[in-house]
Parts: C-alpha cells; sequence; structure tokens
C-alpha cells in the first residue's frame, strides 16, 4: 500500500514538474507580443472613429433588422517567421462593422511598437449596401405638408339639409 501512494505522489510530481518546466519555456518575446497586442486593442477601442462607427449601430439595427457590431481587430498573424516577427515594429489593426453574415474592414490602423502609439488610420472605403442605405436613411429629410382638404360647400349643405329635415318632420307632427 505504501509503494502505491509513493508511485502515485512521484508521478505526480514528475507530472507537475514538466508542465512547470513548459510554462517556463515561453520566450519574453511573445509576451512582449502580447503585452503589445493588448495596449493597440485598447488605443482602437479609444479612437474616435471607432466611437462614430458605434454610435451608428441603433440606426443600422432598425434599417436591417439584424444584429450589428462594431469591433476592434488587431491582426496577430504575420506571414514572417518568429525571429521576423518579434523584430517588427509595426502592427496592423483594423475597425470591423458586421451586419447579420456579411463584415467589412472600415478602417485599417497601423501601431508602432517602440512608440506605443497609433501612427496611422486610414479608412478602407468599404461598405456594405444596407449599410450605406441605413446612412442615407440615418439622415431626415425635410417632410412635405400635406394640405388639409377644406370641407366642401356641398358637404355643409348635405348636413344641413338633414339637419332641415328631421326638423321639418318633428315641425309637421307638432302642427297636427
Amino acid at each position: 500500500m505504501k509503494t502505491r501512494i509513493f508511485f502515485l505522489f512521484f508521478c505526480w510530481m514528475a507530472l507537475a514538474g514538466q508542465l512547470r518546466a513548459q510554462d517556463d519555456k515561453e520566450p519574453k518575446a511573445q509576451l512582449v507580443d502580447k503585452t503589445d497586442i493588448i495596449a493597440f486593442h485598447r488605443q482602437i477601442l479609444t479612437l474616435k472613429e471607432y466611437m462614430d462607427e458605434r454610435a451608428k449601430i441603433p440606426s443600422l439595427q432598425k434599417a436591417n433588422k439584424v444584429t450589428v457590431k462594431v469591433k476592434a481587430i488587431v491582426d496577430s498573424t504575420v506571414d514572417m517567421d518568429a525571429e521576423e516577427d518579434a523584430k517588427a515594429t509595426k502592427l496592423k489593426g483594423y475597425i470591423r462593422q458586421q451586419i447579420g453574415d456579411q463584415s467589412v474592414n472600415l478602417y485599417e490602423i497601423t501601431y508602432d511598437r517602440t512608440k506605443k502609439k497609433i501612427t496611422a488610420v486610414v479608412p478602407t472605403g468599404d461598405t456594405l449596401d444596407s449599410a450605406a442605405a441605413a446612412v442615407k436613411a440615418k439622415k431626415p429629410e425635410a417632410k412635405k405638408a400635406t394640405p388639409r382638404k377644406a370641407k366642401d360647400e356641398d358637404d355643409d349643405a348635405d348636413d344641413e339639409k338633414s339637419v332641415k329635415g328631421k326638423s321639418k318632420g318633428k315641425d309637421a307632427d307638432d302642427d297636427n
């Protein structure tokens, strides 16, 4: 019994040691990369362009009757090797608008890792057809005043006749 307990304890310690060793192997470059991505994402959320797109959501939802989302996306996938990725000084991000199943990148954002700031915000010019229609629908057009229909003299005459007819009938009964 003691040997089984000792054996289980030994296996558990060996497994815990291996897991701890794997955690220590994570390079510092990846940690720096993660902090840059988090800082970049937070800076995108504070941009004026992002706030403007978020303000358009209620009108777009009314016009399209589907869920509308505006998201800040950081492009962390790079075609370069891991070493080159650590040396890269710029990150790219996007402000993405999603209407139903369709999504469009509205703005392309560049982040400089050395300065820790956003260096460029460029509109992509892409829009969804329904999004453009909804933005147009958001601007109210001048409403045309419809003239009220004035009562015709014929309507007034008909009303008077019906009133006189009723009163004549009563007067005739009273005379008899």
